[in-house]
């Protein structure tokens, strides 16, 4: 009967749920071992558990039976420790050989708060692979240790006393802090380390650069949801000249909140620190806190990528992909812009668009990056070009800058901008800060809905003075 039915739905749902307060929140005794077996025969979890699971020494079951209860099950939501016991676990197992169900769990968490992972005094446990599995490649706080083979290394515990047990090393977790150091030949400990996860400090130093890290290609750290975090800072050691990082990848600085940009402070190192072509290359998408840095000049080897010293238009060559120096387009120079046309990428230096008949800037299409480190000057001047119309960078990627990244645009054609919305797309476009007609982008609007405000006033008078 119907009846009959549904109450036998309330006591499979009851029975589930009695299952699941004992597989979650008791450790299980002999007491409870009968009727759990014939549960058990007819039973098994679902595919998806609410809670936190507790497997340790007092769990008395054997291990096929746990197989049997958990084999449906896909996702945990909330946590899971198994710890102190003989069969598959994480943390103080003394017999675990196999942790294939750690490589096949996807943990989640978000980028700003890391769910803790631990997998420690395993003795017998192989887990070299584990930290740079796809699973868990994402991780920046992992801790495995203490078991027969670990990976990764713990940044956060290094010291000048223990940094010869890191030679070994190639990634470390947990971040890095190196403060109130001197140079030392166990620095040579570090040579080997590719990638460090978490956020850097390198202060209070005698360093003169940081070539000890001979093999160091990335950095990924995180904000904690706040944009003045720093991943990577190199403040206070007044004798460094250099980085010296000679294996940088393109991506030397990352975020693991994708919101958020890679970031890095260079503050009071020596006068005359610098940064070679394939550093400034290396750190193009970063935001800088600070950047009290001057370019290598005797370091920027581009290879084989044509570059280009600036004196003037008339005097450059018609395929120049990197310029070096302050690029400027003047009166006269109409005729000489198609030599930029679909090869310049790179301008390391301030551009400056100016007394032109230009109806717009198309032959800069190609353009991705400019590096400027003058602090008092906009980067890019687009200034009293009568016919100029339209201003548009579509493959511009960053502008990095050592201050502000300020962009001034003035007294060109009329309506170059006709809208706030226009001229705050091309500003967050370039990721700087536009200056149009002396004020900002928002402002045109502003300025736009005033003067209609004022025309409709001066109609309304005259309509009056009509009427009477």
């Amino acid at each position: 009967t119907r009846t009959s039915k549904a109450q036998n739905n309330q006591i499979h749902i009851f029975m589930r749920f009695f299952l699941l307060s004992i597989c979650l929140f008791f450790s299980v005794s002999s007491d409870f071992e009968e009727d759990l077996q014939a549960v058990l025969s007819y039973y098994r979890c679902s595919d998806s558990i609410c809670g936190i699971l507790v497997v340790n020494e007092n769990t008395d079951l054997p291990y096929f039976q746990l197989k049997a209860l958990f084999e449906p099950l896909q996702t945990l939501r909330g946590g899971m420790r198994i710890e102190n016991t003989t069969g598959t676990s994480i943390v103080n197992n003394s017999q675990l050989i196999d942790a294939k169900a750690i490589y096949n769990t996807y943990p989640i968490s978000t980028p700003s708060e890391e769910c803790p992972f631990y997998v420690l005094n395993n003795t017998k446990l192989d887990v070299s692979t584990l930290c740079e599995s796809s699973n868990y490649n994402q991780f920046l706080e992992i801790q495995v240790y203490n078991n027969k083979k670990d990976c990764g290394c713990r940044g956060d515990q290094l010291t000048s006393g223990n940094m010869k047990s890191y030679k070994k090393c190639i990634a470390l977790f947990n971040g890095l802090e190196l403060t109130n150091m001197t140079t030392s030949p166990d620095l040579k400990s570090l040579s080997k380390i590719s990638v460090i996860k978490g956020n850097i400090e390198i202060a209070y130093t005698n360093f003169t650069d940081l070539s000890f890290f001979k093999h160091l290609e990335k950095v990924r750290g995180r904000s904690f949801d706040s944009p003045e975090t720093v991943i990577l800072d190199i403040h206070d050691n007044p004798n460094m000249i250099r980085l010296g990082l000679n294996a940088v990848s393109y991506y030397l600085v990352g975020n693991v909140e994708y919101q958020w940009e890679g970031s890095m402070n260079l503050e009071n190192l020596h006068p005359d620190f610098c940064l070679t072509y394939q550093e400034v290359t290396a750190l193009s998408t970063v935001r800088f806190k600070n950047l009290q840095a001057k370019f290598c000049e005797t370091e920027m080897d581009t290879g084989y990528t044509k570059s280009c010293n600036f004196t003037s238009m008339k005097n450059l060559d018609s395929d120049c992909v990197i310029i070096f120096g302050n690029v400027v387009i003047d009166s006269g120079d109409e005729e000489h812009v198609g030599k930029l046309t679909e090869t310049i990428r790179d301008i390391y230096g301030s551009l400056t668009i100016q007394n032109t008949n230009l109806e717009d800037i198309r032959f800069l299409n190609s353009l991705n990056y400019i590096y400027f480190l003058h602090e008092t000057i906009p980067v890019i001047r687009i200034i009293n070009n009568p016919k100029l119309k339209k201003v548009s960078l579509p493959y511009m990627m960053s502008i990095f800058a050592k201050g502000k990244k300020e962009v001034l645009i003035d007294n060109n054609a009329p309506n170059l901008f006709r809208a706030s919305i226009s001229c705050l797309a091309f500003q967050h476009h370039i990721g700087a800060n536009v200056t149009y007609n002396g004020r900002n982008c928002k402002a045109i609007d502003e300025t736009k809905t005033s003067g209609e405000f004022g025309i409709f006033h001066v109609h309304f008078a005259l309509l009056t003075l009509l009427v009477y």
